[in-house]
């Protein structure tokens, strides 16, 4: 174990205090646990000495960064600590965080990208990170998509509660053409247990596609973006000219968006 004789107080060759970064590493260690941590495993994942890390966990305690249990003697995040975690929740907003990996999801893969969210009129583009291709520089932000045939809409349909999406989902069964799409006598017949049946699979694989459904020639790849609730907060989606990208749920695309969203999703708190 690296350790240091007395806590650092002084700055290190960067500009930044040692003794903060430890202090960190300390409080690091109480993150991502259920039972209350004993002295030896917090110093064994701060990587440092016990009585080192004991000070620092007194000194926490004291300013409700951490707390102890007074039935095991372990220790973990105190009031202070939940409420600067709480703090940082609400300052965070999905089309902030989820924006600067559109431009390098787009250059990742070679294709238009995408952020919606759920607006008043259901699943609406927030912003686009655009190729040269003519078929996709005709959405702009502002574009609603339906639930059911597209892959934006059907990753909001999985996730989001019955409640809210329950009418969009009637009406589009009852064969209303969406604006912007062409008709889609596939989702006309589909029952309720198909939407059903859909929506679990795109629970299952965290990912869902469409070919052509809302547009010919225009197919697309969607993940969700969760907060640190677990709800959804915003879709991320890759779209192409068909015969130019690869939807496939396995495919290199599918796995570069799943991979980018899941990174977006962890900046958002959630775990």
């Amino acid at each position: 174990m690296n350790d240091d004789n007395d806590i650092a107080t002084g700055e290190d060759e960067s500009g930044g205090v040692q003794a903060v970064d430890t202090a960190v590493r300390v409080l690091s260690a109480l993150i991502d646990t259920g039972a209350p941590l004993m002295l030896k495993t917090v110093a064994e994942r701060a990587d440092m000495q016990p009585p080192k890390a004991h000070r620092y966990l007194v000194s926490f305690c004291r300013s409700g960064l951490a707390e102890r249990d007074a039935a095991s003697g372990g220790y973990r995040l105190g009031p202070l600590a939940v409420r600067l975690g709480l703090a940082a929740l609400r300052r965070l907003n999905v089309v902030q965080v989820a924006s600067p990996t559109l431009a390098e999801l787009r250059d990742e893969v070679g294709f238009t990208v995408g952020l919606a969210v759920w607006g008043a009129a259901g699943p609406t583009f927030v912003r686009f990170e655009e190729t040269n291709d003519a078929l996709i520089i005709s959405g702009r932000p502002g574009s609603v998509m339906p639930v059911l045939s597209s892959s934006t809409g059907r990753v909001f349909g999985a996730y989001m509660p019955r409640s809210v999406t329950g009418p969009f989902i009637t009406r589009e069964l009852s064969g209303t053409q969406h604006p912007g799409g062409t008709p889609n006598s596939a989702v006309a017949k589909m029952t309720k247990k198909d939407v059903d049946t859909l929506f679990a699979s795109v629970r299952t694989h965290k990912l869902a596609a469409i070919k052509g459904d809302l547009n010919p020639g225009l197919h697309g790849v969607s993940a969700p973006v969760f907060d640190h609730a677990g709800a959804v907060a915003g879709v991320i989606t890759v779209m192409g000219s068909a015969g130019l990208i690869d939807t496939r749920l396995d495919s290199p695309v599918a796995l570069a968006l799943a991979a980018r969203a899941e990174a977006a999703s962890r900046r958002m708190g959630w775990a």
